[in-house]
């Protein structure tokens, strides 16, 4: 028996690394959706992404801007301190229940059925939205369609993930990426 417990530690790395490298794979896959939807969803925690989903308001990609998982003390003033928000304050709409990403895909469900929201774009950054996309996919009503739309992010570089703290990030999304693909 013991001399099975090394050979099968070393299949069980190699096929972990594999998976790795497959999911690392998809992380410079995604392209962003360039459609119009209802609304935007900005998964917050993560640098940029804030900003982007305002440009993309602001640009008429959609009628309103969800940002998921704000903090409990935040408001409109506090987050877009630095921006001109006048004309979009009733279009923006700070959820602070949330505190994951499972949690603000099962909010997001309650707003897109409360408001009759037919298609979304999904924003997150690259190495997040493999995880997103699939959660989203499997939380939300089958009728509503989920446009994806990746940002880079200060923190993690897509094309080159392996450098700085991009593998760490990385690393981190696939545990739990396959994690949630057991009980999502």
């Amino acid at each position: 028996m013991k001399r099975l417990i090394i050979p099968i530690c070393v299949v069980v790395f190699f096929v972990l690394f594999f998976m790795y490298l497959d999911f690392a794979d998809d992380v410079g896959a995604y392209k962003q959706d360039t459609n119009s939807a209802d609304a935007i969803i900005v998964l917050a925690g993560g640098f940029g992404r804030i900003d982007k989903g305002i440009e993309l308001l602001r640009n008429r990609r959609a009628d309103y801007l969800i940002i998921m998982g704000a903090d409990k003390d935040a408001n409109l003033e506090s987050i877009f301190f630095k921006k001109d928000i006048r004309l979009y304050k009733k279009r923006i709409i700070l959820e602070k229940q949330s505190t994951n990403t499972y949690e603000n895909a099962v909010e997001t469900k309650k707003i897109v059925e409360k408001m009759g929201i037919k298609s979304i774009i999904l924003l997150t950054s690259y190495y997040h939205m493999k995880r997103a996309s699939y959660i989203f996919s499997r939380v939300l009503p089958s009728g509503v369609s989920i446009k994806l739309h990746p940002v880079s992010t200060p923190n993690f570089d897509e094309t080159i993930w392996w450098k700085g703290r991009g593998a760490v990030l990385l690393t981190m999304e696939f545990f739990k990426f396959y994690w949630c693909k057991l009980w999502v």
